[in-house]
């Protein structure tokens, strides 16, 4: 994508290709998740998480590599439990991966909320987000290609902070 510095209110944010980036999400030790506005044809807009990776792992081919299969075989997940991807993107070596954006908090910032005023989950609600998960994993994990064989996936980074909780 082609980044341009766009003012916002604090801080300047790219532009990625035909997305606009309003806002930070989160930030790990490879990549960063951003708020933006898809454009399209018509004034068509719709609002999308953007994974950027670091600058300093676009020079790591193995490291490239892996986000564009994280990509590639999460194109192909459709679950209600597990976030869609809608694009892969790259230009002048910044790749990014357009998903689905869930309105809601991670599992880790509720959980810490909750934690702060002294309580904890309910029984109920800390066994149905279980489950919920475990739905999510299982479709991932039994997938196949269209000859049948089994796919392989493994989810290799299950967190609360990976866990996206919305009404």
């Amino acid at each position: 994508p082609r980044i341009q510095s766009v003012p916002a209110a604090a801080d300047s944010f790219p532009t990625l290709g035909r997305y606009q980036v309003i806002n930070r999400i989160a930030s790990g030790g490879m990549a960063e998740v951003f708020l933006a506005r898809a454009t399209g044809a018509m004034g068509f807009q719709r609002m999308v998480a953007v994974k950027l990776i670091h600058a300093n792992f676009t020079r790591d081919a193995d490291f490239v590599n892996m986000f564009i299969d994280e990509a590639r075989i999460a194109m192909h997940l459709h679950h209600r439990n597990i976030v869609q991807v809608f694009d892969l993107d790259s230009e002048n070596n910044t790749y990014c991966i357009a998903m689905e954006f869930v309105h809601g908090a991670n599992l880790y910032d509720v959980y810490e909320r909750i934690a702060a005023k002294g309580r904890w989950f309910e029984s109920s609600f800390a066994l149905y987000v279980i489950a919920e998960v475990c739905k999510g994993l299982h479709f991932a994990h039994t997938r196949t290609a269209p000859d049948g064989k089994p796919l392989g996936i493994i989810h290799r980074d299950i967190s609360p902070q990976n866990v996206l909780l919305s009404l």
